[in-house]
């Protein structure tokens, strides 16, 4: 179990962050190298009822904003993307944030609905067989529907999957996030990986189902880790990385299921205590229809047969005021590691 840091409560009024990312890309090689799209790519994140978000500033211009086949949108900053032999390009971006605590559905199973009360449009857009949710494989299907046949509610069957993932998988932390049938197969996975195996599980029952990445923020958050063979180092500062599934579950909605952050003995208990009401998880980014695992795959391969060493760095922390001066935490326990490279998040493909 990763991370259990549980800020107490804060009350009604909206927290205030700063969130700083720094990049630094070296050539340590002895001949050009051309930087990506994709390397210079960072997100804008989104804003929700609860959370907003603003890029305060960049030190390097950006050009242009697109939007991914899911909808994110993002900035690509305007460096010098050639880099000669021993040559360095950086930039540092600004955000503030807004956040405030949801409040939590009481989940009572006596008010759970059947799939009949899930909108048409929905299953349509969020049930899809993806390179990421490979629902229509019948290794998913069947499994899906064994668990849950008794089930008479999406409430049920969802608790049921949860269930069934908590008692079959152990938290492992991965480089880069791992296909379902791998998951499946090793009966281990860390946020990520664990979030995409239930939503492949949904899936296959037309139950819409999504990856949502965000930040996770905590000032006893402090960590530097190296990967990709060295070629990525991660440094963090009050903030990690973490990814939950969020599942359609009439008649509330969309729901957030986290399965790594909550400390939870069963699956409506853990539906019922997921971390995202609070306020210092922040959503980023949403997966449904794009090449996640994929197209990291594909870029962390890229990176490690060239000769570009990337810095990634990123700090957050609470900006205190006057009527609110002092913020408690409860540290539940630590786990083993952050919850998701950053790398993966930042140099997974994007598409104007």
């Amino acid at each position: 179990m990763l991370s259990l840091l549980t800020p107490i409560t804060q009350g009604e009024e909206p927290t205030q962050y700063v969130y700083t990312l720094s990049y630094i890309f070296e050539n340590r090689g002895t001949t050009d190298v051309q930087l990506t799209q994709e390397d210079v790519s960072i997100p804008l994140f989104m804003n929700t009822t609860w959370h907003t978000s603003k890029l305060e500033e960049i030190d390097q211009e950006y050009r242009v904003r697109f939007i991914d086949s899911d909808g994110n949108q993002g900035a690509i900053v305007g460096i010098n993307r050639l880099l000669l032999p021993g040559q360095e390009e950086s930039f540092t971006a600004k955000y503030t944030i807004s956040s405030a605590e949801q409040e939590v559905p009481g989940f009572e199973l006596d008010m759970a609905q059947g799939i009949e009360m899930i909108p048409e449009n929905l299953i349509d857009e969020y049930t899809l067989s993806t390179e990421t949710f490979p629902s229509e494989d019948p290794i998913f299907s069947e499994l899906a529907s064994e668990i849950v046949s008794d089930e008479e509610t999406v409430l049920e069957s969802v608790t049921s999957l949860v269930d069934y993932i908590m008692d079959n998988t152990t938290y492992c932390s991965f480089e880069v996030p791992q296909y379902p049938s791998k998951t499946l197969e090793d009966q281990l996975g860390d946020c990520d990986d664990q979030s995409i195996l239930l939503i492949t599980l949904c899936r296959s029952l037309d139950i819409p189902a999504y990856l949502q990445v965000g930040i996770y923020i905590h000032p006893a958050i402090e960590e530097e880790d190296t990967s990709w063979e060295g070629h990525l180092i991660n440094e963090a500062d009050g903030v990690g990385w973490h990814g939950w599934a969020m599942i359609y579950i009439p008649p509330w909605g969309w729901v957030p299921v986290d399965l790594t952050l909550a400390d939870s003995d069963n699956g409506l208990e853990l539906i019922r205590n997921a971390p995202e009401y609070g306020d210092n998880i922040i959503p980023v980014l949403n997966v449904s229809t794009q090449s996640y695992i994929g197209e990291t795959l594909a870029t962390r391969e890229r990176i490690i047969n060239s000769s570009i060493y990337v810095t990634v760095s990123d700090e957050a922390h609470q900006v205190y005021s006057a009527d609110n001066p002092f913020q408690n935490y409860l540290l539940l326990g630590l786990g083993a590691t952050l919850l998701i490279a950053i790398g993966l998040m930042f140099f997974a493909g994007r598409r104007e």
